[in-house]
């Protein structure tokens, strides 16, 4: 069998690969399974506050979404061996089959020419394309909106399930030649017992590295060469900067400041100091000083002296006052604020080894 003919037997191994998800070679998102190594992980990092939030905190919130390839040895056991010629008929060994079908398999799970083999994944929004391919899972970068929901962007893992012209058609339906177990005389492989091999093709992406993944921003630096199996996914949040913002502020004010306003109102207590000024008013009230008596009625003129008891009425001027204040203040501010601007915080592919 030239390399051409090998590769029906090729495809028929990975028509048994894709049909699994549980077993060696398959990739996994979420909890750990069973026999797995991680390849990776997504981090999407939000804010906690809702967009316009001010004064706006610091808190960031992580959800991780994590990637494993299954690693563990399977068992061969099962394998029906075809034969080969090396100074007579003998089954094949793992490594002559490793160097004709499994090599074959191997070339055409990494074959961009074709748009990938049967069992390869890709990471990206959409359907790839070039073939059926099913969701393995669905990946989400979250942001919070104004109203305290999450608006979200999404990737998918996606497993490509059969292809748009199968390879097989398309070469001679040449199978491998067996040993047959009942009498040892030698027969034509079924497509089913060549499917049997699948488990050293398994063994055989763990030992070569060929058909192993990364889940990172770039491509890795050792082991050999990696290619970008869809496209990137980024994980964005809401921007957080000091920005003018109006509102109303209420609570207390301690400290000194400068009043120059006519004021209104009504101050009830005890004034001691210096008033100077012109009072227009009505003054009702028990007056203590060089005058010793009631004062009830109106007084219009100038008074210097010092005074005792209660005033209702305006003033107009500039005063200093030192004591706290309580109440409210409209106006601008500028403060820390979630904006409704994103910024990229990081990004990861899917990567394959293909060589």
């Amino acid at each position: 069998m030239n390399g051409s003919e090998l590769n029906y037997a090729a495809f028929r191994v990975l028509e048994e690969f894709v049909t699994s998800d549980i077993n060696t070679g398959n990739v996994a998102v979420g909890s750990t399974p069973a026999g797995a190594v991680s390849i990776g992980s997504f981090v999407d990092t939000r804010r906690d506050q809702a967009v316009g939030t001010h004064p706006a905190g610091t808190n960031i919130l992580t959800s991780t979404t994590n990637f494993y390839q299954r690693t563990a040895t399977e068992s061969e056991s099962s394998a029906v061996r075809p034969v080969e010629y090396d100074s007579g008929v003998r089954e094949m060994d793992n490594s002559n089959l490793h160097d004709t079908i499994i090599t074959n398999a191997l070339n055409m799970l990494k074959s961009a020419a074709t748009g990938y083999g049967l069992g390869s994944y890709k990471l990206q929004p959409n359907n790839p394309g070039n073939g059926t391919w099913g969701q393995q899972a669905i990946i989400f970068n979250r942001v919070v909106n104004a109203q305290g929901n999450f608006d979200e962007n999404q990737t998918v893992l996606w497993k490509k399930q059969t292809q748009n012209i199968n390879p097989s058609n398309s070469i001679p339906t040449v199978r491998p030649i067996k040993v047959r177990s009942n009498d040892n005389m030698l027969q034509e492989m079924s497509d089913t017992e060549i499917k049997t091999l699948v488990n050293i093709f398994r063994n055989r992406i763990i030992s070569s590295g060929i058909g192993t993944y990364k889940i990172q921003t770039s491509a890795p630096t050792t082991g050999g060469t990696w290619t970008r199996q869809g496209s990137a996914f980024t994980d964005t949040r809401r921007q957080r900067q000091n920005a003018n913002y109006s509102g109303t502020y209420t609570g207390y004010y301690a400290g000194n400041r400068t009043y120059s306003a006519n004021y209104a109102g009504s101050y009830t207590g005890s004034y001691q100091g210096n008033f100077a000024g012109t009072y227009a008013g009505v003054y009702v009230r028990t007056f203590s000083g060089r005058i010793a008596g009631s004062f009830t009625g109106y007084y219009t003129g100038y008074y210097a002296n010092f005074f005792s008891g209660s005033y209702t009425g305006y003033y107009a001027g500039s005063r200093t006052y030192s004591a706290n204040y309580a109440g409210s203040y409209t106006g601008s501010y500028t403060g820390a604020t979630i904006l409704s601007s994103t910024e990229d915080i990081s990004n990861v592919s899917l990567w394959l080894r293909t060589a």
